[in-house]
């Protein structure tokens, strides 16, 4: 049977195109945490690779002013995790935003919240 047949009856049976997004798998500090000391970036893993250039990390205190320093990069070694420095981070509560795309251009974001102890 020909590809074209194959993929062509593969969509009058109504199999679902395969497509990929990049969700949160794992961040550092770890979602919802209350970590002990301030760290000194914030470390994402994605489900997929990503594409840096196209994506960001936002990091803002309770008051809502940003505390990263805007610096989102590919970790070396790793298309699929992205991390941001973070300024001084006094004890409190912090606010995560990422929007990212992944190589296969599909868009995603979230939002998640960790707390640095007194």
């Amino acid at each position: 049977m020909h590809v074209f047949a194959i993929v062509s009856l593969s969509i009058f049976l109504g199999a679902p195109p395969a497509l990929a997004h990049a969700f949160l798998k794992e961040a550092v500090p770890p979602v919802g945490s209350t970590v002990p000391s301030a760290p000194a970036e914030i470390v994402i893993s994605f489900t997929e690779s990503v594409e840096p250039g196209f994506s960001r990390i936002e990091v803002r205190d309770a008051a809502g002013a940003r505390v990263d320093l805007g610096d989102v990069r590919k970790v070396r070694g790793d298309d699929t995790k992205l991390a941001v420095r973070l300024g001084k981070l006094r004890p409190g509560s912090y606010n995560v935003s990422w929007h990212v795309t992944a190589t296969d251009t599909h868009k995603t974001q979230g939002k998640f919240s960790f707390s640095v102890a007194n």
